[in-house]
């Protein structure tokens, strides 16, 4: 008998994730960005609180995704020369995770249609 490949579960590394935030530029961000972050993601939560009541282990999923991605997004804005840091992440993450919440959800409303 031929012998089988064996092959091992290994643990996605974060940046290999699209859900989840870097742990370790999340540590370089000073606590009025992490705050704010958090002010941004309730205000999203709350905009969109019937597609939390619909389907709750589906919003949860996206909005990790969508907050990581903005995150992301930020970070690579506050690391231009030019941008002023936490600044620019904030004004950034503000801006693109509404925006990013936004899309999902008209994808995820046009998918249901077309069922």
């Amino acid at each position: 008998m031929p012998a089988k490949g064996r092959t091992t579960a290994t643990k996605p590394q974060a940046l290999e994730r699209e859900d989840i935030l870097n742990p370790h530029a999340i540590s370089t961000l000073s606590a009025g960005a992490v705050n704010a972050m958090s002010a941004v993601g309730a205000a999203v939560i709350k905009k969109n609180k019937a597609a939390l009541d619909n389907n709750a282990d589906w919003f949860w999923h996206m909005f990790a995704k969508c907050e990581a991605k903005a995150a992301r997004i930020a970070e690579e804005a506050a690391g231009d020369p030019a941008a002023c840091g936490d600044a620019t992440f904030i004004e950034t993450y503000a801006r693109q995770l509404p925006k990013l919440m936004a899309s999902a959800l008209d994808a995820r409303d046009k998918a249901l249609k077309a069922k």
